[in-house]
């Protein structure tokens, strides 16, 4: 298989190809339905692929100019609403900042089908930039001939199920087994309101993705705190916002970390502070000493202080004359276009309630309306890609009826078996899909539901050991010492892409040296 890289051609809105229509004297697991995928990121295109592999119709909805989603750089700011809360604001997509780098490497990162193993767009760093990510995707939807399925600049608007139907209408049984049939209004991006596309689908995907919509929190004194408030959705690059200033990162996920380090290069001084941290004992992810200088650690905030232009701690510690408050804590599961409503007798209303998107069956269907609405991407703290293409392919064997779904009430009541236990395992609710080293797993349990082999052990081994040099040297992680903590799992990688016939660039690391 040779790789190709031409650029992207999706079809213009409108231009829709309709699937054939199943009789009831098809066999189940010829089941062949035409469905609508919302989002054209690593999420939709995965979707996208295994469906087609699977013989469905996809149609994808992407809302941007380009295929690629969050990895689509996007220098734009909400500058009506730099804390992202106003629900009116006028929305940018996009959350990536311009130094971005992957925080895991190349090799683990790529989809099963096609591996990262090649340079696509001149960065031939193992933890590469956005931009090298981007152009792989678009690889990644050339190389599976999916661009005729994607629709750009098109946002859906609203995707309603058409309740007592399904795809099936000779059977009440066909219509109970497969769920309704949806009803999807779309726009063309920039359109008016009133400019409104309807069609009909079997089943409906939702690939939006969770890094567009803030989670900002407030505090007693937000309102009247005299600083700039902002969120690192807004965050592009180390501007006047942050030079010679004092500022306070809330936050020490994965971006609350990077920031909080590239600020403090052009800051007088910045302060990172997270939920129950103990600046006193040593942080269990960084070294102390791996900080810059003019950087302190602080517990979570618990007040804005407006007279002092402070920031009080759990600690109950102050400090005074903040210039710039920047909240990197996360986002909103948010899927303003689902119009799903249930009766009294059914499982309940899809609900993304304090992040926890709820019920679900194995972070995936919704019991009362699968197989025909199901969601990918939904778990974080993961390797996604390869994840995203086995959740695809779980769907698309489930709407084709080559992998059976368990019985409504099974599925209803495993999720409801799951969120107790996150109670029991005093799991907090907003972490519901936060999965780490639990992804392995699941990802195996869904291939087998597949009756796929599963993903290679050293995708494990590469990732654990990432993490590893990570809390060890979170400042030269990405960029060695070689040889490469993972170097086993690194030959392993590689020799999969070759024997499936996919190049296999030499990196930067082993052209310096000379290999």
């Amino acid at each position: 298989r040779a790789w190709s890289v031409r650029p992207t051609s999706p079809r213009p809105h409108g231009t829709f190809v309709r699937a054939r229509r199943r009789t009831s004297a098809m066999a189940t697991a010829d089941r062949r339905v035409r469905v609508a995928v919302v989002g054209g990121g690593a999420a939709g295109l995965a979707a996208a692929k295994e469906l087609r592999a699977e013989g469905h119709t996809p149609v994808v909805f992407e809302q941007g100019t380009d295929v690629g989603g969050v990895w689509v750089y996007d220098a734009r700011v909400e500058s009506d609403d730099v804390t992202g809360t106003d629900p009116s604001r006028a929305k940018v997509h996009g959350s990536m900042y311009a130094s971005l780098r992957t925080n895991l490497p190349r090799e683990v990162m790529g989809y099963p089908s096609f591996p990262f193993t090649k340079v696509f767009a001149g960065d031939d760093r193992r933890f590469c930039g956005h931009g090298e990510v981007r152009a792989y995707l678009a690889a990644y939807a050339e190389h599976h001939t999916l661009t005729e399925h994607i629709n750009t600049s098109t946002e859906v608007v609203k995707a309603e199920p058409i309740h007592g139907s399904s795809s099936e209408k000779d059977s009440d049984a066909e219509d109970s087994r497969w769920g309704p049939r949806w009803r999807v209004h779309t726009r063309r991006v920039g359109d008016s309101s009133d400019s409104i596309q309807t069609d009909t689908f079997d089943a409906v995907v939702v690939c939006n993705g969770h890094y567009s919509e803030p989670r900002t929190p407030t505090y007693p004194g937000s309102d009247t705190w005299p600083g700039v408030q902002t969120h690192s959705h807004n965050y592009r690059t180390p501007d006047d916002t942050f030079a010679g200033k004092k500022i306070v990162v809330l936050g020490a996920m994965a971006s609350g970390e990077d920031l909080s380090r590239e600020i403090a290069t052009v800051a007088s001084e910045v302060v990172l502070a997270a939920r129950g941290f103990d600046p006193s004992e040593t942080k269990n992810d960084f070294p102390i000493e791996s900080y810059p200088a003019n950087a302190k650690l602080k517990p979570g905030i618990v007040e804005l202080i407006p007279e002092c232009s402070g920031v009080k701690f759990e600690d109950g510690s102050v400090e005074s004359g903040v210039d710039v408050i920047l909240y990197a804590t996360g986002y909103k599961y948010a899927f303003p276009f689902l119009d799903v409503e249930s009766d009294e007798d059914e499982n309940g209303i899809v609900s993304a309630e304090d992040n926890c998107v709820s019920p679900l069956y194995k972070h995936v269907f919704p019991p009362s309306l699968a197989p025909s609405l199901s969601f990918i991407g939904l778990p974080w703290k993961v390797v996604p890609f390869p994840q995203f293409e086995v959740q695809g392919r779980w769907i698309a064997k489930a709407l084709s009826g080559s992998t059976e779904l368990p019985g409504r009430d099974v599925m209803a009541q495993a999720s409801e078996a799951f969120e107790k236990s996150l109670e029991t395992r005093a799991v907090a609710k907003r972490h519901a899909h936060r999965m780490g080293e639990a992804q392995f797993e699941y990802n195996d349990e869904l291939a087998r539901l597949c009756g796929s082999p599963s993903l290679g052990t050293w995708r494990a081994e590469m990732y654990r050991a990432t993490g590893a040099r990570k809390r060890s040297e979170p400042r030269t992680y990405r960029d060695g010492p070689t040889p490469w903590s993972d170097a086993d799992a690194r030959e392993a990688a590689r020799r999969e892409a070759s024997s499936c016939g996919f190049e296999v660039d030499p990196a930067r690391d082993e052209v310096e040296v000379g290999v």
